[in-house]
């Protein structure tokens, strides 16, 4: 837990700063939103005295950057400030966050020549090398640090990379337990575990893991949103808005909690398909379809609309007959909706239990909006979207496998699935663009 009794301003006065009393600071920074805000308020107050003063200076508020996840400005910064292992080593790990690799290498490598832990270095070297895919490296440094590193979290948590890298999810994990072991408050071991339990359905492990991400401070807001994607899976809706609502208390603007949040509350909204913890019977589902939804003339249209007749299963309970009992209605609107009902294997007067739900919605499948020439892309798979663990498991859930397959349902479909939000769709949809794909707006006739 962070030292709520730490006073912030001191972060700029004390004599010599450790690798200790910055994670101490940044703890404290991130208890909550009033702390960071402040924090962030005393850095910038700071800045001008320290870019006048340069050195130590300097190399303070490049820190405090640091901390406030603004990695951009603080490496910057650091090549201005007093050359020492310290500055060598956040140096790297800003150069990590910025994704320059090459240059976090040598930043890192630095800091081992000036004093820095070595067997650290090794470690932050070897995962760079694994995210530009230079495993062989990252496997030599590992060998390299075997004597010492058998008591080691961090020496795992490579290991459990590497295995992830190469597309061993289990021996990942394994790793990944055995860093946890040595290394309880180990954020980035607990989060990848937790992830790769969520990928594999182990909903049980996966929201024990984000629950102790929880209770650490600078790791909770991507624990808190992912432990909130499982639960919305789970159907526990609550839970998941209780823990998209802290996120919200700590950080009122933070966007993609927003966003989250309200397609968590609009599918609380809709928890009316199930009743007493029973699904809706899928025929009427179906028959629940609005007439708005078909393409019939305005006469038609009309006609029904005076009937009161607003959904599918109204329609198709009603004989030739009634219809044709109706004042105005005549043998042409008549005609048209035996034929929208024909295309989509029903009838009028049809009784509900006899329908093929699987048939009918198959006539009604919307036909994949394809580009001349784009015919080839189908055959990829949806994991080349690189879609968000939350947008992928909702195809999953749909069984959707292939572009093929996601090009067959229409927007209106998808957000009709169950937890499946605006937010998801959005970024499906611009995923598929990139393909020259699209989604059918709506049901083609």
């Amino acid at each position: 837990m962070p030292d709520t009794a730490l006073d912030l301003a001191a972060f700029f006065s004390i004599p010599t700063l450790t690798q200790e009393s910055i994670d101490q600071y940044a703890d404290a920074a991130y208890a909550s939103y009033s702390t960071y805000e402040r924090f962030e308020q005393l850095t910038s107050d700071y800045r001008r005295q320290a870019e006048a003063a340069g050195g130590t200076e300097v190399l303070r508020l490049a820190v405090a950057l640091y901390v406030l996840n603004r990695h951009a400005d603080a490496y910057a910064l650091f090549s201005k400030a007093t050359d020492n292992a310290l500055r060598r080593f956040y140096a790297g790990l800003a150069a990590l966050a910025l994704g320059k690799l090459d240059d976090a290498v040598d930043q890192l490598e630095k800091a081992a020549d000036r004093g820095w832990d070595a067997f650290e270095v090794d470690m932050a070297v070897a995962a760079a090398h694994v995210r530009r895919n230079d495993l062989p490296a990252a496997e030599k440094i590992v060998k390299k640090n075997a004597s010492r590193g058998g008591d080691r979290g961090e020496w795992y948590f490579v290991q459990g990379l590497i295995a992830e890298r190469s597309g061993d999810r289990v021996l990942a994990v394994e790793q990944y337990e055995k860093t946890l072991a040595l290394s309880p408050d180990h954020a980035e071991a607990a989060f990848r575990s937790a992830w790769l339990y969520d990928l594999g359905g182990d909903d049980a492990k996966a929201i024990e893991l984000y629950q102790r991400l929880a209770l650490q401070p600078r790791a909770s807001v991507n624990a808190l949103i992912n432990l909130a994607v499982v639960y919305e899976d789970l159907g526990r809706f609550e839970d998941a808005l209780e823990c998209l609502r802290r996120v919200l208390r700590a950080f009122p603007n933070h966007t993609r909690a927003r966003l989250f949040l309200k397609d968590v509350e609009s599918c609380l909204s809709m928890v009316i398909d199930e009743v007493g913890g029973e699904r809706v019977d899928p025929r009427e589902r179906l028959m629940a379809m609005p007439i708005t939804e078909f393409e019939l003339s305005v006469r038609a249209r009309n006609c029904l609309k005076k009937m009161r007749i607003q959904t599918l299963g109204e329609l198709i309970k009603l004989s030739e007959a009634e219809l044709m009992a109706f004042k105005n209605f005549g043998e042409t609107s008549l005609t048209e909706i035996k034929a929208m009902l024909a295309k989509r294997n029903l009838r009028l007067g049809q009784d509900v239990a006899e329908i093929d739900v699987a048939a009918v919605q198959e006539a009604i499948a919307p036909k994949p909006v394809i580009p001349p020439g784009r015919e080839a892309v189908l055959s990829k798979s949806v994991s080349e979207l690189d879609l968000s663990v939350r947008a992928r498991r909702c195809l999953q859930r749909l069984n959707i496998n292939t572009l093929a397959d996601l090009v067959t349902h229409s927007e209106q479909e998808l957000l009709s699935t169950r937890n499946f939000g605006v937010t998801s769709l959005n970024e499906i949809k611009a995923r598929i663009q990139d393909f020259g794909l699209q989604l059918p707006a709506k049901r083609p006739e």
